[in-house]
């Protein structure tokens, strides 16, 4: 697999990591908010699990630090023998 391929990748997967982080924290924001509003003002009532939320959040970081940490790898062994090639 070529270096540049998987550093695309990489790239690629932390910039959906972060995107995916940023909207998270927006919706727990907003759900706790709501939730605020719920219980003093009787107002906003969605019935949100921000548990459950938070819950497949955790899954979903869980696995874009397993990708990372195995594009990480590749980028290392290709680079790695490709270094050992020229010396």
């Amino acid at each position: 697999m070529r270096l540049g391929v998987l550093i695309v990748a990489l790239a690629l997967l932390a910039g959906v990591a972060l995107a995916d982080q940023h909207r998270t924290r927006a919706v727990s924001a907003r759900a706790s908010s709501d939730r605020w509003w719920c219980t003093h003002k009787a107002l906003r009532c969605t019935g949100f699990d921000e548990a459950a939320h938070h819950e497949r959040w955790e899954l979903r970081e869980h696995g874009y630090e397993i990708a990372g940490a195995a594009l990480t790898g590749a980028i290392l062994l290709v680079g790695g023998g490709r270094l050992r090639l020229r010396l």
